[in-house]
């Protein structure tokens, strides 16, 4: 499938800004892309949001990114090795990437110590444009690491 870079980004952004959390937002933009429906995608990373459930552990868009990695080329077996090693692969670089370009994975040191429990905090949070700009970053590495080339996964050979 052809991914039109500019539009996925976009609409991850657009998806954010419209109500969806990180997470709900990076799910719901490639959802068709890795075959899923937008709302079985949502639902599945719902509990993410606000790092693992308001928790400020690691970031929505970190995870919502690796599940999306995971769906793409994960196993389709439990003994589909090959596939596992890559999708762990897969994660380990965006993580990488992300932490790089945004200096941590986890959402405390993200939204600058926000408490995302309450409503005010949250929206405070929306209002600041980071939930944007992270959103935006996330869509961006995974779009470019979803443009190389599938690699031939026979056993081994990961």
């Amino acid at each position: 499938m052809t991914i039109d870079k500019n539009k996925l980004v976009e609409a991850a952004k657009e998806n954010g800004k419209a109500g969806c959390s990180c997470s709900e937002a990076i799910a719901k933009a490639f959802a068709r892309y890795v075959g899923i429906d937008e709302g079985q995608a949502m639902a599945a990373v719902s509990g993410l949001a606000g790092g693992m459930g308001l928790m400020g552990e690691v970031c929505g868009v970190v995870a919502a990114c690796m599940v999306i990695l995971g769906l793409k080329y994960g196993p389709r077996s439990m003994d589909d090795l090959a596939r596992r090693r890559m999708a762990m692969g897969k994660a380990m670089e965006f993580a990488q990437s992300f932490e790089e370009e945004c200096g941590s994975l986890l959402c405390r040191d993200l939204s600058q110590g926000a408490q995302l429990r309450t409503e005010e905090d949250a929206r405070a949070l929306r209002e600041s444009g980071r939930p944007e700009r992270l959103i935006g970053s996330g869509a961006q590495i995974l779009v470019e690491m979803l443009e190389k080339p599938f690699p031939d996964l026979k056993e081994g050979s990961v």
